[in-house]
């Protein structure tokens, strides 16, 4: 009977890991769709459009993002964190992030047309009222993301994305290849838009109704200042770069810049965002029962940092190769900036668990504090970067991430009141492993194109067989060391 109980068992925990596994790939395959529609499309575009008319569709996606931003912050995590009645909640944030949108996009259509004469960039103005025409919809999606993650139906909403997605992409390549124009690309943002409407609405997101608290409003107000001031920030020392490269140079500048931030990015963000989803998830969880922080946060932090090292050390290893082969040589110089960002990437982890930690303990203030800070650091190693090229630009900002990152486990200490050795001690030791990979996949590499004697696409595709063989080894090393864990997709 011993036995059969033990048997039992057995099934039931191979059963929950292989339930956590499967979850996690869905996940990450959902959550990095996006990233990948982002990445196709980009390519796409480099195909078919020069650097100075995509630098036009960057500039234009530049300023939606600050709306984008603003929508996925502050009401946003209010909807998750907050203890009040779910009608409240739901009902009073429904009309807070929807009217937020909709002020936004109209004071980017005001802008529209100053913003095309400063750059002296045609069509800048058209794309920039459009794009921000989509906004208001796009806030019920926000709306409904936060929604079912309060309700922890984690899972649910990524399959919605998974969705969304998919139509995105399939919807954004019959568009470029037939219609090879800039305004493809906006037509684009539209049906990713509007897909999102339409599955959230059949996963069961419905109209809140007109429930509107007064109190319950200013209370969020007052939670959400400070992410809103932060993401505000954050977005300025993100983007500053694309910004004043196109005053300081042309949109080319911008078009090669955003390319190879879009070509590091969209592969790094295929394993960070899911895992902030799933953070701002399980410390949201954490608020409103235990109030036990420390545990979750560390099991994100060894995992972010872990992830998004061998990712970065994926485009890092095979950028160059991949610009030679596929893009016209105008697009050649965007590979040193996609080695600069993927780095960042993966050292920015303390960066990427301030926002749903000091969320989850209700200290926002001090997001925005930090950001603040970061984005004055940001600006002024950009302003002293910016007249020795985009290069220069692109490793002074790994250089900010990395003393933001460092900044941001000290500010985990000292305002949240939690132990970081242990943090920090994850933090190492997962980018620690990610290296070390980083290194095996380089000289494994560059061994099988002398051992290949063919062409370069087979020498790519056998660098990324190898790539797919070493990273469940990695996974395994990591989760011996305790810096990775399927834990972290649960919900």
């Amino acid at each position: 009977m011993a036995k059969l109980k033990n048997l039992a068992g057995l099934k039931s925990s191979v059963g929950g890991v292989s339930r956590r596994s499967g979850m996690a790939i869905f996940a990450i395959v959902a959550r990095s769709l996006q990233q990948i529609s982002t990445l196709v499309i980009t390519l796409l575009a480099a195909a078919f459009l020069m650097p100075a008319e995509y630098g036009v569709y960057a500039l234009g996606i530049i300023f939606l993002t600050l709306i984008q931003t603003l929508t996925y912050s502050g009401f946003y995590n209010f909807i998750i964190t907050s203890p009040e009645d779910d009608r409240e909640v739901l009902g009073t944030s429904f009309w807070l992030i929807t009217g937020l949108a909709t002020a936004a996009s109209i004071v980017l259509a005001l802008a529209a047309f100053p913003l095309e004469w400063l750059y002296d960039a045609t069509d800048l103005a058209l794309v920039l009222i459009l794009l921000a025409a989509s906004q208001p919809f796009a806030s019920f999606g926000a709306w409904a993301s936060a929604a079912l993650l309060r309700r922890e139906a984690t899972n649910v909403n990524f399959v919605v994305m998974f969705f969304q997605n998919l139509t995105a992409l399939v919807g954004g390549v019959i568009l470029l290849v037939m219609w090879q124009s800039l305004f493809a690309l906006v037509a684009y943002r539209f049906i990713r838009v509007g897909a999102g409407l339409i599955f959230y609405l059949i996963a069961g997101a419905r109209f809140p109704g007109f429930a509107f608290s007064k109190a319950l409003a200013k209370r969020a107000v007052a939670y959400s200042g400070g992410l809103y001031g932060s993401r505000f920030l954050a977005f300025l020392s993100k983007y500053a770069a694309e910004i004043l490269l196109g005053l300081y140079y042309t949109a080319a500048e911008v078009g090669l810049y955003r390319f190879g931030s879009r070509f590091a990015n969209s592969a790094t963000d295929v394993l960070v965002q899911p895992m902030s989803s799933f953070a701002i998830s399980h410390l949201g969880v954490a608020a409103r029962t235990d109030r036990q922080f420390e545990r979750p946060a560390r099991r994100f932090i060894g995992a972010i940092a872990l992830l998004s090292g061998m990712m970065g050390a994926i485009v890092i290893v095979f950028a160059e190769d991949i610009l030679k082969l596929f893009f016209d040589e105008a697009y050649l110089g965007a590979a040193v900036i996609a080695y600069a960002l993927a780095t960042r990437a993966a050292i920015g982890t303390g960066n990427t668990i301030m926002e749903p930690l000091f969320s989850a303990t209700g200290q926002t203030g001090w997001i925005l504090t930090f950001n603040a800070v970061s984005a004055v650091c940001s600006l002024m190693v950009i302003l002293a970067t910016l007249p020795f090229g985009y290069a220069a630009v692109s490793w002074g900002q790994v250089v900010v991430i990395l003393g933001a990152s460092m900044w941001a486990f000290t500010m985990i200490k000292w305002k949240a009141g939690l132990p970081v050795a242990g943090m920090m001690r994850d933090y190492l030791v997962a980018l620690a492993v990610a290296a070390v990979f980083g290194l095996c996949l380089f000289w494994g590499y560059d061994t099988l194109k002398e051992l290949v004697a063919a062409d370069d696409l087979v020498q790519l595709i056998a660098g990324f067989v190898l790539g797919g063989v070493l990273i469940p080894l990695f996974l395994v090393a990591g989760y011996v060391l305790r810096v990775f864990t399927l834990d972290v997709f649960r919900g």
